[in-house]
Formats: structure tokens, C-alpha cells, sequence
């Protein structure tokens, strides 16, 4: 992708986010909010770290980072869109989380000093950049010696058949409009584990690990789980589709996720997650 492509889809996106920042994860179905979670706990966040969290959008990473850091610690998140990073700050406020700053930032190259933080994290967001190893080399530079890098990614499902958020019907709806790794990915996050590793090595990281363990879309019911789908990255999938078609994907999508949930009395959606923890060396 050229210079201007680059930027028309940068401006996409934030317009995007901008209009999903007020209900961008905040509906009844548990998804980021776990994973967040997880991720925290991979990069060992500690009291008194602090973090940086690249495409904070609504928090998901970057308050389950404020809890563990604690009162002595502070937490930074940044975003593309103004509207997310916004909405994530005046959240931290009515939490009382004075920790927590949240600033409008490309993710690609963060504008801070080196060596200012003990952590980066970037949850569900890094693999979509564009220059993902230049990226890896200005985290490098930003982390403290002996700082931790983790990231966290959708893992592809190829077969029996390429799946999205755990259903074939949402991969064959990508596949038809083009969709791609531009809204969830059915290629390979990073270019596939093995060029991560190779990226992070490159960037000057070790004690690189990678780690897959399945997350879950849990939602009361086909209709609650389809609303979802309107609420996150996914809307840039819903607006390519016309409303002729758009009824008989929503069925197709709904009757997928009944057949296909863990559960008989609510929608639970196995998804595999990538875990990745990288550390930039003491000297």
C-alpha cells in the first residue's frame, strides 16, 4: 500500500472508530474485556509500572493495566480516534482512576521519549498497522531496559473452513465484499507466528514467547451476538453490504451462532487468541 493509500485508510478507520467511541465494547457480550485481561497478566504488569497501551479504544487492556499498576503507577493509552481516547479518559475519571492519562496518537511511531515506560501493550491492534516491524523497533526504543512488549491477536482459522469471531458465515461475508485482515483477520496476524518472533528478534527484543489459548464471544442470544457485530471494527464489513443481502447474511449469521454455540441457553463462541511477550534486554 503507497503513502496515500496508507493514509485514506488511516482516515477511514478513524472515522469509524470516532462514530463506534460511545458504544465501541459496551454492550452485554463479553469478548475484549477477557482477553484484556489476559494480555495484563501475560506482560506481567506490576504496582508502580508504567504502561503504555497502543489502540486503547474503549479500555479493554488499558483498565485491567490501571488496576494492576495501582496508585503508584501510571497507564497511558493512545488511539487514533479522539472520540475513543476521549470517552476511555472521561471513563477513568468517573472510575476515579487518576492514573490513567489517554492522548490521540498513531500507534505506528508513539511520540514519547525513550526509555519511558516498564511496559507497552497493544491489544487486538498492532498486527492491523501498517509497518508492523517499524513499529516493533519504536517500541524497542520507548521501553526501559529490561521492559516487557505484549501484544495480543485474533489467530487465522483456515480449516475445515476459514471462520471470523468463530463463524463461517461472517469469514464468507469478509471473503465476498474484500473485507480481509481489515476488519478481523481470516490472514494470519503479523504474517503468521513464526515472521512475529522473527520481527521482534529483528527489533532487538528476546525472551520472545508465544502463547495461544481460546477467548470466547458470550452473548444471551443470536440477536444480542448480531447487534455486536455493529459495535466494534466489524461495522466496516455491515456498510459495504446492501440491504438486500444484509437480511440473509443476519440469518445466516444468527442461525450459525445457535448451531455452533458451546452453550443451548445462550450464545459462547470459541475463539483462539494469540499471546505474545517480548522483553528488551537489560544492556
Amino acid at each position: 500500500m503507497g503513502r496515500q493509500g496508507t493514509t485514506d485508510a488511516r482516515r477511514q478507520a478513524q472515522l469509524v472508530f470516532d462514530q463506534l467511541a460511545s458504544e465501541y465494547d459496551r454492550s452485554d457480550v463479553e469478548f475484549f474485556g477477557p482477553i484484556g485481561a489476559r494480555l495484563v497478566a501475560h506482560a506481567g504488569v506490576a504496582p508502580g509500572d508504567t504502561v503504555l497501551d497502543v489502540g486503547c479504544g474503549r479500555g479493554a487492556v488499558l483498565f485491567p493495566a490501571a488496576r494492576a499498576v495501582g496508585e503508584g503507577g501510571k497507564v497511558t493509552g493512545i488511539d487514533l480516534s479522539r472520540a475513543m481516547a476521549e470517552s476511555v479518559l472521561a471513563e477513568a475519571r468517573d472510575k476515579g482512576l487518576r492514573q490513567v492519562d489517554a492522548v490521540v496518537m498513531e500507534g505506528a511511531e508513539p511520540a514519547f521519549p525513550p526509555e519511558s515506560f516498564d511496559v507497552i501493550t497493544g491489544g487486538m491492534s498492532v498486527h492491523m498497522l501498517a509497518d508492523v516491524p517499524g513499529a516493533l523497533r519504536a517500541y524497542h526504543r520507548l521501553l526501559r531496559p529490561g521492559g516487557r512488549l505484549g501484544l495480543s491477536a485474533p489467530v487465522t482459522v483456515d480449516e475445515p473452513a476459514p471462520e471470523v469471531f468463530g463463524l463461517r458465515s461472517i469469514a464468507r461475508l469478509c471473503a465476498a465484499h474484500n473485507a480481509g485482515s481489515g476488519i478481523y483477520p481470516y490472514a494470519e496476524a503479523f504474517g503468521g507466528v513464526r515472521q512475529a518472533l522473527s520481527d521482534l528478534r529483528a527489533a532487538g527484543f528476546t525472551e520472545v514467547t508465544e502463547r495461544q489459548e481460546p477467548a470466547f464471544v458470550t452473548a444471551d442470544s443470536p440477536e444480542s451476538f448480531l447487534r455486536w457485530t455493529w459495535t466494534h471494527g466489524m461495522r466496516r464489513l455491515w456498510e459495504r453490504v446492501s440491504d438486500r443481502e444484509r437480511a440473509t447474511a443476519e440469518n445466516d449469521i444468527k442461525a450459525e451462532a445457535r448451531a455452533r454455540s458451546e452453550h443451548t441457553d445462550r450464545i459462547v463462541l470459541r475463539i483462539p487468541v494469540m499471546y505474545i511477550v517480548a522483553t528488551r534486554p537489560e544492556a
